[in-house]
């Protein structure tokens, strides 16, 4: 029979089905995260930068002030493996942001409270104060695995493949960044001992932001998926399925530290990182003997951390590029021998373990480049590592690669905080032997790209399948126009 009504019935779904897409507020979601990670890591950094005053306002020693900062490691190592089931439950990046900024919250508040309650003058502060000091930075250690192990996981699930290095990038540098503002505020509003209060309040007000806004809106996933990597990972049957977390969990870092690609390339980025945030911790004691203040010292952390960041940024833009996504391993030999170099120039302008004077001229323009240069090609890698693990380890979830680098850098830093005192021409020359052990870790490392041969193959068979369907539009069109039989 000819249709009467020359309506047109197309039994095919949608074309905009057939296409990834990205949404705006992948940037808001970035941001929110961005932002927790950098509240997370000054509320760590708190006292260390204000040191003396620290000492003087609580009355405590300098090894309870460098106890307030240890906690960091020593609670990020068992704290990992629950973050890591958390992040592969049904909307797990949701809960553990809001755990995040709730526990983060918390944790300022808790350091304010004796400066509320009680005057400093009083001669039980130190006895009240000292526990809510140490359980605030507590609970915000136990958030370190929250801001450090999702940043691959976040940047597949909202971003598209030609975005996730740089999404990567700011993520994991936003928590270094709050180190690095730490370093240079801290000070400036801590100039008495009288003042440590008002550092406290800047990091409650900071961290009551960010709680607000995770809390009003932080979606764990977009409504459709921007890529087969992502589409993958929301399908994974351990987030559905499995109830046997532990069990699964345990399998999947079994199976990574069974590959050996990810184990050496692991290895070289957990070996370096956290060598490297021992020896630029060790600035003032270095160039102690060659005349520099702590002052300038801290200067040097502050350019080097910096520098980092713009490596980063711009090695991961490169990274992201159709001409350079399967060049990581390029990118990231190059950025470790430029750093090896910069380091051997550092230790030819300050005291070694070998010689007390230095063979090149030590001046601040000298040591302010050489360390600026170590900063920027080891900063440059370090995301790059994070996306070349979770290449390697595709189809297991991005946080468990991620968790297994950060719970490396981790150990690694634990082990030099209790070598370091005392031993700074060893740390010295300890972070010359890592870089070149790195290097050849990296060098034998086989790269694979499996997640982005997956999402090039997906979007040309999406392709091809819009294609198809345009043209099976086009061909019942045709043939209700021309009033063909039903």
């Amino acid at each position: 029979m000819i249709s009467e009504t020359n309506e047109i019935k197309i039994p095919i779904v949608s074309i905009q089905t057939l296409t990834y897409k990205v949404y705006s507020s992948r940037f808001y979601v970035l941001f929110v995260f961005s932002f927790l990670a950098f509240n997370q890591c000054t509320i760590w950094l708190t006292f260390s930068p204000i040191a003396r005053n620290t000492e003087n306002y609580y009355n405590i020693s300098e090894a309870t002030v460098d106890l307030l900062l240890n906690w960091g490691p020593i609670i990020f190592i068992p704290c990992l493996p629950l973050t890591s089931i958390l992040l592969n439950q049904p909307n797990g990046l949701r809960y553990c942001v809001i755990v995040l900024a709730v526990a983060d919250f918390l944790a300022a508040l808790c350091r304010v409270l004796p400066s509320v309650i009680i005057a400093s003058s009083a001669s039980n502060f130190n006895t009240i104060a000292l526990p809510f000091i140490h359980i605030g930075q507590i609970l915000n250690a136990a958030c370190g695995p929250l801001v450090m192990a999702p940043v691959s996981q976040l940047s597949c699930v909202w971003f598209a493949p030609h975005e996730r290095t740089r999404a990567t990038t700011i993520a994991i540098f936003a928590n270094n960044f709050g180190a690095t503002i730490g370093f240079v505020i801290n000070p400036f509003i801590v100039t008495l001992p009288e003042h440590v209060p008002r550092l406290l309040y800047v990091h409650l007000g900071l961290a009551f932001i960010a709680c607000v806004l995770a809390l009003v809106y932080f979606p764990s996933k977009p409504p459709s998926e921007p890529s087969a990597a992502a589409e993958l990972l929301s399908l994974n049957p351990t987030n559905n399925e499995n109830k046997h977390n532990w069990r699964t969990f345990l399998k999947d870092i079994w199976k990574c530290l069974t590959t050996p690609s990810f184990l050496f390339l692991s290895i070289a980025g957990g070996l370096l990182y956290g060598t490297f945030s021992a020896w630029t911790s060790l600035y003032d004691v270095i160039l102690e003997p060659e005349n520099y203040t702590e002052e300038q010292a801290g200067w040097f952390g502050f350019g080097s951390s910096i520098a980092g960041i713009v490596g980063g940024l711009f090695l991961s833009y490169l990274a992201d590029t159709n001409r350079f996504q399967h060049s990581l391993k390029t990118f990231i030999l190059i950025s470790f021998i430029a750093c090896l170099f910069s380091i051997v120039w550092f230790e030819l302008c300050v005291h070694s373990l070998f010689y007390d004077k230095h063979i090149l001229s030590s001046t601040a323009l000298t040591i302010g480049l050489s360390t600026a240069l170590a900063g920027l090609f080891s900063g440059a890698a370090s995301p790059l590592i994070y996306e070349a693990l979770a290449e390697i380890m595709y189809p297991l979830p991005e946080s468990l690669s991620a968790s297994i680098l950060v719970q490396w850098m981790n150990v690694v830093a634990l082990i030099f905080l209790f070598v370091a005192p005392k031993r700074d021409k060893l740390v010295n020359f300890l972070v010359l032997v890592v870089m070149i052990v790195c290097i050849i870790l990296v060098v034998i490392t086989r790269f694979t790209y499996k997640r982005r041969d997956e999402d090039e193959r997906k979007r040309i068979e999406k392709e091809q399948n819009q294609s198809n369907a345009s043209h099976l539009i086009n061909d019942i069109t045709n043939e209700h126009s021309y009033g063909t039989f039903d």
